[in-house]
C-alpha cells in the first residue's frame, strides 16, 4: 500500500515538474511605471479638446511606447548607459523623458509642453513584453531593417548585449528558431510567437540550425555565451 502511494506521489511531483518547465512564466507580470502625457497642440490634436496624449510603459531596463511605425505597434526602446537616454532598436529618436523624444521627431520648432502628466504602478504581462521584444529583434535584426551588413548588426547586438536579462536572452534565441519556423511544446513560447503576424510553424521540425543563415547562426552563439 505505501509502495502504491510514493509512486502516485512520484507520478504528481513528475507532471509538476513537467509542467513548470513548459511554461516558464505563464500568468506572470513584471512590475511597470506607466507615464502618460497630455499635449496641447496649436492647430489641433487627436481629441475634440486639441489635445493630444502619449503613454510609456518601463520595464527593467526597457520602455515600450504604443506607436505605428513602419508596420509596428509598439517601439522598444533600451536605456542608454552613455547618454542616460533610451535608445530605440530601431530608428525612432531617442526618448529624452518627461514625454519628450530628441528634436527630429518634431520637425522643426520645440517639442510640445505636457499640459497634463499622470505616473502610475501597474503590473504588465510578461507574455506581451517578450512579444514586443521578439517582434524588435526579429525585424531590426534578424531581417536586418537597419544594418548595411551582417557584421554592423552582429557588432551593434554585441554593443548591447548586457542590457538583456537570461529570461530576456532566452527569447531571444527562440526567435532564432521561430523565424524558421520552430514549433515550441512550451507553452509560455507558444503564447509570445504565435501573436506574432511574421511566425508560421512548420510540420518539419528537423534539421532546424541548417536553415539558419550565418548572421542568424553567429547571433545565436553570441546568445549562447551571454547565456552561461
Amino acid at each position: 500500500m505505501r509502495k502504491s502511494i510514493s509512486i502516485k506521489k512520484f507520478c504528481i511531483l513528475a507532471i509538476l515538474l513537467l509542467e513548470s518547465t513548459l511554461c516558464v512564466f505563464a500568468d506572470e507580470y513584471f512590475k511597470c511605471r506607466k507615464e502618460t502625457y497630455v499635449y496641447d497642440y496649436p492647430n489641433g490634436g487627436i481629441f475634440s479638446d486639441g489635445t493630444s496624449s502619449d503613454e510609456f510603459y518601463f520595464i527593467n531596463n526597457f520602455m515600450i511606447y504604443p506607436h505605428d511605425f513602419m508596420k509596428r505597434k509598439y517601439l522598444l526602446f533600451y536605456k542608454s548607459e552613455e547618454t542616460d537616454f533610451y535608445v530605440n532598436f530601431g530608428i525612432f529618436p531617442a526618448y529624452l523623458g518627461n514625454g519628450h523624444f530628441s528634436e527630429i521627431v518634431y520637425g522643426v520648432g520645440d517639442p510640445p509642453r505636457a499640459k497634463d502628466k499622470h505616473f502610475e504602478e501597474i503590473k504588465y504581462s510578461k507574455t506581451d513584453f517578450y512579444k514586443i521584444l521578439a517582434d524588435e529583434f526579429y525585424r531590426c535584426y534578424l531581417q536586418k531593417e537597419l544594418f548595411n551588413s551582417d557584421f554592423d548588426c552582429l557588432e551593434y547586438f554585441i554593443d548591447i548585449l548586457k542590457i538583456f536579462s537570461n529570461e530576456d536572452l532566452r527569447i531571444l534565441r527562440n526567435t532564432i528558431y521561430a523565424k524558421y519556423g520552430f514549433s515550441f511544446k512550451s507553452k509560455d513560447l507558444k503564447g509570445i510567437f504565435l501573436k506574432l503576424d511574421w511566425y508560421a510553424p512548420k510540420e518539419n521540425q528537423e534539421n532546424f540550425e541548417d536553415k539558419f543563415s550565418r548572421l542568424d547562426s553567429s547571433l545565436l552563439e553570441v546568445i549562447k555565451l551571454a547565456e552561461k
